[in-house]
């Protein structure tokens, strides 16, 4: 998935994924694992497997990034092959999606440190390599998300959370996984999304409702086996007027509550028709 957008604006917060206790002590265990440290080896071994330049027509583009310092490689002598290995052709790839995209190389630039960042000192394990761990061998999706003022990973329910919040308005989004699985063919990495059901109409309303309305009690109507209708109760304390309580709203009734001659609350019903799929 993609999502284009200017990089250029200075008014843009990025939210970042949570990188607390329990991110970091699996990050830990990873980097003290001997099976996962000799995965990452071959992860760091550059090798001809990631030899992305034997495509004459891609030789120039390399030379022209390499010469920017937006690439990393390995090169034996100034004619000789570029050997990447398997996250610096990682980032390759993903450079060549932000180009597709029209990213300028400077903003490119902007974006490699982020890309190669270490997570920890005592970790020495970059956020890319993680993430792409976890998109290998747990099918976990993993994204690189670029907003005008930075740039993270995210694992799935990490950018739906970020999403949700509105924490960005503009981005790029690159889902890692496919672009593993052309570099790890063997390998077929794959994405595993959490079950996500289908809802009708009628159930997106009563969500909307629920999420927006502030309540003590709904009661949804039915005619003719189809929802048309919700009441809307919520009670006040009797210092709340009834001229404040009708401001904003129509078709309710308010009932005052009055005990020894005092009012002692009040309980307004509003009753909310509801739209339907065809209005």
């Amino acid at each position: 998935m993609q999502v284009t957008s200017s990089i250029n604006q200075d008014d843009e917060k990025m939210s970042i994924p949570d990188r607390g206790n329990v991110f970091l002590s699996h990050a830990y265990h990873i980097c003290q694992s001997e099976k996962i440290q000799d995965l990452l080896k071959l992860f760091r071994t550059r090798t001809a497997y990631y030899d992305m330049d034997k495509d004459w027509r891609f030789y120039r583009v390399l030379s022209h990034w390499d010469s920017k310092g937006l690439i990393e490689c390995e090169r034996e002598s100034m004619d000789g092959w570029r050997k990447f290995n398997l996250i610096e052709a990682l980032w390759v790839s993903v450079i060549q999606k932000l180009r597709h995209l029209h990213t300028s190389l400077e903003d490119i630039g902007r974006l490699k440190p982020k890309f190669f960042e270490m997570i920890d000192w005592e970790c020495p394990i970059s956020l890319a390599e993680y993430y792409a761990l976890c998109a290998i061998f747990l099918e976990k999706p993993a994204f690189l998300v670029i907003a005008p003022l930075h740039s993270d990973f995210f694992f799935y329910q990490e950018l739906q959370a970020a999403l949700s919040a509105a924490r960005f308005e503009s981005c790029i989004i690159v889902h890692l996984n496919p672009i593993l699985n052309k570099l790890l063919p063997k390998e077929g990495v794959k994405s595993k999304f959490p079950f996500a059901g289908g809802i009708t109409y009628e159930q997106q309303e009563i969500l909307e409702i629920l999420a927006n309305e502030d309540f003590d009690r709904i009661t949804f109507r039915k005619e003719k086996g189809k929802l048309y209708r919700c009441d809307i109760e919520k009670g006040f304390a009797p210092d709340v007027s009834e001229h404040l309580l009708k401001q904003g709203h129509k078709n309710l009734a308010i009932t005052t509550n009055i005990v020894d001659g005092r009012t002692t609350s009040r309980t307004r019903m509003i009753k909310k028709n509801l739209k339907g799929p065809t209005q």
